[in-house]
């Protein structure tokens, strides 16, 4: 693959994530309006639901396009040298090590809006019901945490054999 190949291939790549990253931006607004508007039969909401799930789907198709665009250059230009591989693995480590450091800060997040609702007064049950869940869910982003900075030991370890660096 010649650089301006590789070149266009990346900034695919890129847009490629973007994509994903709207994507799933979306799909968390779709399931906010389903949750809203249960049972409202207005035209504009149902639009709004249509519409959504429209956006969804062409999102996912324009996501394959690209990344199937990209295989094909790929595959054309051959297999990817031992740098190159550890180069993408690295980038992928190094994703997953952001998103651990991020999804890592949001359980202490929860602990403080649970607090906010706990002093806020009497609690009642739909507060101790919320207050429930945000608490479970504050406990699978620390698995989630966890599980991102195994993947991260993973890469690291895996890139280094491959690098012939000492570990």
């Amino acid at each position: 693959m010649t650089v301006t190949e590789a070149s266009a291939a990346w900034e695919i790549d890129q847009v490629a994530g973007e994509v994903r990253e709207t994507y799933l931006a979306v799909a968390a607004a779709t399931v906010l309006l389903e949750r809203t508007s249960a049972g409202c039969a207005h035209p504009a909401i149902r639009h709004a639901r249509r519409r959504g799930d429209d956006a969804l789907d062409l999102a996912g198709d324009a996501e394959r396009q690209l990344s199937d665009g990209v295989s094909r250059l790929r595959t054309a230009a051959g297999q990817p040298s031992i740098g190159d591989l550890v180069e993408v693995l690295d980038t992928a480590r190094d994703q997953f090590n952001a998103a651990a450091a991020r999804v890592g800060q949001l359980p202490a997040r929860i602990t403080t809006a649970r607090q906010q609702l706990a002093d806020a007064g009497q609690p009642d049950l739909a507060a101790e019901a919320a207050s429930g869940q945000w608490s479970r869910a504050a406990e699978q982003l620390d698995l989630m945490a966890e599980s991102l900075t195994a993947a991260v030991e993973a890469l690291t370890s895996y890139t280094e054999g491959l690098s012939g660096a000492t570990i």
